[in-house]
């Protein structure tokens, strides 16, 4: 009886650390449980903060992509104004509705000197091509105007100026 009752206690011994090493274990594998779910947490944190970050940066480039084709079509349009001014200047000119300075007026006073002179003289050109550089130079000042601004306008985009 001894002996069954040795081998009963024995029994228990091995059952009790048995059981011991299984909870040790279960408690080992619930820290390794918690500790994989903190990394995956921190992972899924770190990646959300990326893709926000993404994000931003995607909204700000198309807002500065939006600002720039804004610009772009203000040039294109002051670009376009220039030319209709300067055709309107050249067509005014060419009726007598706007007259040029001075100096651009030499030939026009040496034609009007004497009424004989000036039906004697063949038309020669010079006049129209004195409207036409005239057009031309006012225009031409016009579109470098038009160009200064929209490169100054895109200057201070780009370096935030305009926000």
């Amino acid at each position: 009886m001894i002996r069954a009752l040795v081998v009963a206690i024995l029994l228990l011994l091995g059952v009790v650390v048995w059981q011991r090493a299984s909870v040790s274990n279960a408690h080992r594998a619930a820290d390794q449980t918690a500790w994989s779910r903190d990394a995956m947490e921190r992972e899924r944190d770190a990646a959300r903060a990326e893709a926000n970050a993404v994000t931003e940066t995607l909204k700000a480039e198309r807002g500065s992509a939006a600002a720039a084709n804004n610009l772009a079509s203000k040039y294109e349009k002051e670009k376009d104004d220039a030319q209709k001014a300067s055709d309107r200047l050249i067509a005014d000119l060419r009726t007598g509705n706007q007259r040029l300075h001075q100096r651009w007026q030499a030939s026009v006073a040496t034609a009007e000197l004497s009424a004989a002179t000036a039906a004697a003289s063949q038309p020669d050109g010079r006049a129209d091509d004195r409207i036409e550089s005239a057009g031309r130079a006012i225009g031409a000042a016009a579109q470098c105007d038009a160009q200064v601004r929209a490169l100054q306008s895109y200057a201070l985009l780009c370096s935030g100026g305009a926000r």
